[in-house]
């Protein structure tokens, strides 16, 4: 195959052809997806990897697999990303009700409040998590807006308030 022959060659339907125009006319789609609308209507009409490359600002090797992905997987799967699973969370809901009270009780003896790596190392101590990093907890306490590193906090019940 010569530098300049197509590997996948794009066909698209009337109905696709107008969706990508669409696309790349009404602004709603993010820029990610309008580049690859604009990838596949210069890709139908013909023109070469490189000269759509230069065209749209990108390299020629990302214009080849989003031929690739149309041609595969067809339209969706050529414009959007697939969804990515991610790593599951450390901290179930179980788990992070024991860290808001043990962030909220008094803390380990000989200490004035709990740090963050005494929050994991007590989680790990209570089986709650195998290992986690005080960035997590960090976060998950702040969204609480819980501070124990910075000033004691304490859950009063209603009958000693």
């Amino acid at each position: 195959m010569n530098k300049y022959q197509q590997k996948h060659i794009i066909t698209l339907s009337n109905r696709e052809e107008q969706q990508l125009h669409n696309i790349t006319q009404k602004g709603k789609h993010n820029v990610r997806e309008i580049k690859r609308a604009h990838v596949l209507l210069k890709s139908f009409a013909g023109m070469k990897d490189e000269d759509i490359a230069y065209d749209v600002d990108t390299s020629a090797r990302t214009v080849e697999r989003i031929r690739a992905r149309y041609v595969k997987g067809g339209i969706d799967r050529a414009l959007y990303d697939a969804p990515r699973s991610g790593q599951p969370p450390k901290l179930n809901e179980k788990a992070e009700a024991h860290l808001v009270a043990i962030a909220c009780s008094d803390p380990p003896k000989g200490r004035d409040r709990w740090t963050l790596e005494l929050l994991r190392k007590q989680l790990i101590r209570d089986g709650k998590v195998k290992d986690i990093s005080t960035v997590a907890l960090w976060r998950r306490l702040k969204e609480r807006g819980i501070k124990p590193w910075r000033e004691k906090n304490v859950v009063y019940s209603h009958s000693n308030a």
